[in-house]
């Protein structure tokens, strides 16, 4: 932050020759670029991806029908500032998942909230919680309020139906809410 600028600036012999002003500027600018830094580092740990996807490393090869032009209006993320919800369709083994991740963490380079689970993952960690317990209640919260929730590969391996029932209840809630994603 601040203090690791400063003592950057003292390391630096160019930088005694700045004025006060110019040199306290850099040190505002060193410690805002710590914080958005700090902020994304938690926005992308809490969002749980699996891999480290970035839209700007997606590989448009023949046969992957993904439109450029398209995936850059997406990872602009408008349609989250509009609560639309995107469903990705191809494929096995096409690059569903990456691109569901890639657009997690341009949501979160843009400072939104997300959360990234594999449907079977979800069911399983919702079945974990008892019905009472203030941890579910929280855990489920962040499900409601996230700006994106991204479900992959949903519905590609059977979930009880008290849990596709709760599941139901969980987009519902998010309804108008957030976005959601499902792969």
């Amino acid at each position: 932050g601040m203090a690791q600028g400063f003592e950057e600036q003292l390391s630096n012999a160019a930088a005694h020759s700045l004025a006060f002003e110019d040199r306290f500027a850099m040190l505002v600018d060193h410690e805002a670029t710590h914080r958005e830094n700090q902020r994304l580092r938690r926005l992308l740990k809490t969002a749980k991806l699996k891999v480290a996807a970035c839209v700007e490393d997606i590989r448009y090869l023949d046969g992957r029908n993904l439109n450029r032009e398209l995936v850059a209006r997406l990872a602009a993320c408008r349609w989250i500032d509009q609560t639309h919800n995107l469903v990705i369709l191809g494929k096995s083994s096409v690059g569903k998942s990456y691109l569901a991740q890639a657009l997690v963490n341009a949501a979160c380079r843009r400072d939104y909230t997300a959360r990234y689970f594999r449907l079977d993952d979800l069911a399983n960690q919702l079945a974990v919680y008892h019905r009472q317990d203030a941890q579910r209640l929280t855990f489920r919260t962040g499900l409601h309020t996230c700006d994106l929730l991204v479900l992959d590969d949903f519905l590609t391996t059977p979930i009880p139906g008290e849990t596709a029932a709760e599941l139901l209840n969980i987009l519902s809630a998010r309804e108008g809410r957030g976005s959601t994603v499902v792969t």
